[in-house]
């Protein structure tokens, strides 16, 4: 029969250090301590670094989508005429026009829109189509076509203007002027 040992007693605490080659020195003892600050360091730092580049993020988002599209003189045309008679957005248009504007007929028109509807109708603005006439460097005419309908006591009434806009080149194309043609 085997005979069996007793089990060695466990010691508790500290690991005994392990012998080294002569001539080379042990490796350093980390305090448990200073592992997780350096962990919380650098996750810290990481986190940081997320925030600062979600923050450029949402500035360029923010930016690109409430800057008007004034890259071509037709966008400008339409962006005005949306911005100025459809959402009625005065703030939002005055992004399109230039510094000393001739647009007394396009306000005539808005003026017309918003006593047929204080009489009772509902009106549509929609600009149907947008074309470039002429352009020079610095310099453009445009031409749209607004469409309106309006519904007054469940009857439907349509009506098609046609448009000239001149447009010039101020760091982007802005509508300096407006008459209407048909």
């Amino acid at each position: 029969m085997e005979q069996t040992r007793p089990a060695a007693p466990v010691r508790r605490g500290r690991v005994p250090r392990q012998r080294t080659a002569p001539g080379v020195g042990a490796p350093p003892v980390v305090p448990p301590g200073r592992r997780l600050r350096l962990a919380l360091v650098l996750a810290a730092g990481i986190t940081a670094l997320l925030c600062l580049g979600g923050v450029s993020v949402a500035f360029v988002l923010y930016t690109s989508v409430t800057t008007p599209d004034r890259g071509t003189p037709e966008s400008a045309v339409r962006g005005y005429l949306v911005a100025y008679l459809s959402a009625r957005d005065d703030l939002q248009a005055d992004g399109f026009i230039c510094a000393d504007p001739d647009l007394s007929a396009v306000q005539r028109l808005r003026e017309q829109i918003v006593a047929s509807e204080e009489r009772g109708s509902a009106v549509i603005v929609r600009v149907q189509s947008v074309a470039l006439v002429s352009e020079s460097e610095s310099s453009a005419v445009v031409s749209a076509t607004v469409r309106q309908t309006a519904t007054l006591n469940g009857r439907m009434f349509a009506t098609t203007a046609d448009w000239r806009f001149r447009v010039i080149d101020q760091g982007g194309w802005r509508v300096c002027g407006a008459e209407q043609t048909s």
